[in-house]
């Protein structure tokens, strides 16, 4: 009985795959990619499963995550000996795993070749809903229009720094090509064409987060006034209005949240940095010279 005990298989390699891949839900990218499939057989095809890798957060902790000396690399290296760990090969690995289903993707500021992985993505990941990108060359960002096309389900954009010449451009493609678009955040100076884009061609936005963007109040109120189904609008910390003024403040009444906590007068900021208030902190500086 003994001998018959100690040769049995270990539980976990006869677990059904449905019952695996329920338990690496809870597993993080680099377990699923590094560690899980090495175990045995039913736990490689287990960790495999593409419903496993829909939703791929690669902006978190970042830098501690894909620097070539983290532990990450460390694991490839020694269990798969890849002698160079590079970003861009983990974010294919993933897309890989995924089949064409991954719905939610977060990028770090970490693309070697913005364009090129842009291009991958946009043609294997057809089925994103949500899309987090960091801030990119201006000649990668100019490109933005052209990719939306190939995401007709997007629902919801976070650009970390808004493109400064080809938003109209992207929010027309947007209207045009996304329909269950709804959601957009970014930061940066709000142009009067900027304004004027969000109102005509993304009326139907239903959450809005501008923080920390350079936001005239004549430009504000466009936006206010053309996107009507607003449910959420932030523009936390800007500069170009005060969050104190009344005909802002009413215009945002309708909306069920509504913060504009921070937000100051170019005098106000500029008064306070030649008075050198430590509230005026770099990131007013940036936005003001944007």
């Amino acid at each position: 009985m003994e001998a018959t005990a100690a040769n049995a298989p270990a539980p976990w390699a006869d677990m059904p795959t449905d019952c695996l891949v329920h338990v690496f839900r809870r597993l993080d990218l680099e377990d699923l990619a590094a560690a899980a499939p090495l175990v045995c057989r039913g736990w490689r095809r287990a960790a495999a499963d593409p419903s496993l890798w829909r939703a791929l957060d690669l902006r978190r902790d970042h830098v501690a995550r894909f620097m070539p000396w983290g532990a990450l690399a460390a694991a490839f290296a020694r269990r798969y000996g890849v002698a160079r760990f590079t970003f861009a090969g983990f974010l294919r690995l993933c897309v890989a795993r995924a089949r064409g289903s991954a719905a939610d993707l977060a990028l770090p500021p970490l693309l070697v070749s913005p364009a090129a992985d842009l291009d991958h993505i946009s043609l294997q990941c057809p089925r994103l809903r949500r899309l987090a990108l960091p801030q990119l060359p201006a000649g990668d960002e100019a490109r933005l229009p052209e990719l939306i096309p190939r995401w007709p389900l997007l629902e919801h954009l976070e650009i970390e720094a808004k493109p400064s010449s080809c938003f109209p451009a992207l929010a027309a493609q947007l209207a045009l090509h996304c329909p269950s678009f709804t959601s957009l955040k970014t930061s940066g100076a709000v142009k009067p064409e900027d304004a004027a884009a969000m109102a005509r061609s993304l009326p139907g936005l239903r959450s809005l987060c501008l923080d920390r963007s350079y936001l005239p109040k004549e430009h504000l109120l466009a936006i206010l006034a053309g996107c009507k189904e607003l449910r959420e609008f932030s523009a936390r910390g800007c500069v170009g209005f005060d969050d104190r003024d009344e005909e802002v403040t009413r215009r945002g009444a309708r909306i069920e949240r509504f913060d504009i906590g921070g937000s100051r007068l170019l005098d106000d900021v500029e008064n306070d940095m030649a008075a050198g208030d430590e509230f005026c902190d770099s990131s007013y500086v940036d936005v003001i010279v944007m």
